[in-house]
């Protein structure tokens, strides 16, 4: 069953354009696509009079200027407001490629245009913009509330603030944005020949996501991360754990039960028993209280109490806004907890396979169905041939990993490793995507050379030199900010 197409949030907009860039896209030929894009939308809905184009310094007023050229030469009189100077190379070319018979203006504008195009700020922009910017705005809104229709180049200049230009349409380049839709405006999304892998697959450039340490950084500044499970499975527990230390998480801790021991990394509570039970609330608080997220599950096991120590768990935390991720029996234990899930602003991450998946959904898991059944207070990375990460807006497969992948403790070096950035800041999507990309490439990097002799242990010892691997490309190692 096909997935409907992904909608994006403006912030992966700059992580596309770089995937494409890695898969052989050339960023002056998606701009010229843009820009032809732009100026037949803007034909399609005046076809006469005079175009106002308002330009940025960046990309996206490059695409302006793309579409002042091409309209221009269709014999449309066009006036080109440079809001900002050109500073991006493509911008910079783009602008000085305008005809002679394009006008040149700045404020005062003296006609009333037929139409107005706004193509000063892209999506990479938060907040609320700054003079010039502002002022310009203003004007552009101005011209909207007068009645002028507006045409945007992929998404309204100042959206989400009160300088926001309201856009009769919005031409989205390549995927729609989330914020789009949630806006209600108008828009259209035009194909700028980008691979579908661009935006559809887990590509490396999602690790500049990957939390940076900090350079006058304290103990304590890079997360702290709360485990819960272990008993009658310790190991499990451990490799969470082992993993968990390799994200640059500052302290590890697991509530457990049982005897075994733990590394020396791993500060220790624990229960005297064989398996964990619910626990005094005043012990368990106060550590999920100081934790950047909470892994329930790994080790965790079936016997009796072992879920309502984890349905307590999962509620605490959710109580005070502390990230989750659930894996293996935790998911099964607190199923019916995340169907219920209510709070827009929870940060829950799952990571079933195949059967935890059927049991979360309470039905056939198919990618359709989890997808559907995803949110971005649920986000769900389901293992399995193909890993799919989603949030019920936007998702990406992963098509790395062999045979070997499927020895015992590798969900829980995953699962860790998703904690771990987690309580080092990732959101739960970026999170989850990097996660999936390390242990799947570390695991590749191990395949060749050592076939099915490899374990659990020798995947965790890889994953330092496999992010390296992963990061140096990107020019972002050590990840220091």
């Amino acid at each position: 069953m096909s997935l409907p197409p992904p909608i994006v949030p403006l912030t992966e907009s700059a992580l596309i354009d770089e995937a494409a860039q890695n898969l052989g896209c050339d960023l002056g030929d998606l701009m010229e696509r843009a820009g032809t894009a732009l100026a037949r939308e803007a034909q399609r809905l005046v076809s006469g009079g005079p175009v106002l184009i308002a330009c940025g310094q960046g990309n996206n007023g490059g695409d302006g200027y793309v579409c002042a050229r091409i309209l221009a030469e269709s014999g449309r009189d066009v006036v080109v407001w440079a809001v900002t100077s050109p500073v991006s190379p493509l911008c910079i070319q783009a602008a000085e490629a305008l005809p002679e018979s394009v006008t040149r203006s700045s404020p005062p504008i003296l006609i009333r245009p037929a139409l107005v195009i706004d193509a000063v700020l892209g999506a990479g922009t938060r907040g609320r913009p700054r003079e010039p910017i502002a002022g310009a705005l203003t004007i552009l809104r101005e011209f909207a509330l007068s009645g002028v229709p507006v045409l945007a180049a992929d998404v309204p200049s100042g959206l989400g603030s009160d300088l926001e230009v309201p856009a009769t349409r919005s031409v989205c380049f390549q995927t729609a944005k989330a914020e789009l839709l949630r806006a209600g405006g108008e828009f259209t999304t035009v194909d700028l020949g980008i691979p579908p892998a661009a935006w559809q697959e887990i590509q490396p450039v999602c690790l500049r996501r990957f939390p940076p340490l900090r350079r006058e950084g304290r103990k304590g500044n890079h997360g702290e991360l709360l485990i819960i499970g272990g008993g009658l499975f310790p190991g499990a527990l451990e490799f969470s754990a082992r993993a968990a230390v390799r994200t640059g998480c500052d302290l590890v801790r697991a509530w457990t039960a049982g005897t075994a021991a733990l590394p020396p990394t791993v500060v220790c509570h624990r229960q005297d028993r064989p398996s964990l039970v619910p626990a005094d609330p005043e012990e368990l608080t106060p550590l999920i209280v100081r934790a950047g997220a909470v892994l329930i599950g790994p080790g965790l096991g079936q016997e009796e109490g072992t879920y309502d120590a984890a349905r307590q768990a999962f509620s605490l935390a959710l109580e005070l806004g502390v990230p989750v991720v659930l894996d293996a029996d935790g998911i099964t234990a607190c199923a019916q907890q995340v169907r219920a899930l209510e709070d827009p602003e929870a940060r829950v991450l799952l990571t079933p396979h195949a059967r935890e998946a059927r049991t979360l959904l309470g039905s056939a898991a198919t990618e359709s169905s989890v997808h559907a059944f995803a949110r971005r207070n649920r986000v769900i990375l389901a293992k399995g041939m193909v890993d799919l990460v989603t949030d019920g807006w936007r998702w990406q497969h992963n098509h790395r990993g062999n045979p070997r992948m499927t020895v015992g403790g590798t969900g829980d070096v995953l699962a860790g490793l998703a904690a771990g950035l987690l309580a080092r800041g990732a959101l739960p999507y970026d999170a989850a995507r990097m996660a999936v990309l390390w242990i799947t490439t570390a695991g590749d990097s191990l395949w060749p050379e050592r076939g099915p002799c490899y374990d659990t242990l020798d995947l965790i010892e890889a994953l330092p030199q496999t992010l390296r691997r992963l990061m140096e490309p990107l020019g972002y190692w050590p990840p220091v900010a």
